[in-house]
């Protein structure tokens, strides 16, 4: 039985509509339709919500679905992918900003910057052709 079956049949056990869990977990009636008729899946956080509002641990709610278990493993992934990237974005723009307004800094010390910048460049782009 894959998650959004079990989805459905414990909310029917427990006489909820998908009205009432959608407001709990504020999202929309037709996301909770998705997720049971196995259209989408929820994120992590959801997840671990339906599983206190439907009083299953997460072992009985996941268990058997190897999709919503490779779903939550890739979304896990590409969430630390993202955090990494914009983390690395926002030192060069603080090194780019540093450059310009310190014009007037030593050469030497400029270039440490340049190479700085430089080095989360080639950074980035190995995050990038890692991902693809």
């Amino acid at each position: 039985m894959d998650v959004g079956q079990r989805l459905k049949m414990r909310r029917n056990e427990l006489n909820l509509k998908q009205e009432y869990v959608a407001e709990e977990l504020g999202i929309t009636r037709q996301t909770i339709s998705n997720w049971e008729n196995g259209r989408s899946y929820p994120d992590i956080a959801r997840i671990i919500r339906l599983s206190e509002i439907y009083g299953l641990s997460l072992d009985e709610l996941l268990k058997g679905d190897q999709e919503m278990v490779k779903h939550l493993q890739e979304n896990t992934v590409v969430n630390h992918f993202l955090k990494i990237f914009i983390g690395m974005l926002f030192v060069n723009v603080l090194l780019m900003l540093f450059l310009l307004v310190n014009q007037n800094m030593s050469e030497t010390f400029l270039f440490v910057i340049f190479v700085l910048i430089g080095a989360n460049c080639l950074s980035l782009f190995y995050l990038i052709i890692k991902k693809i």
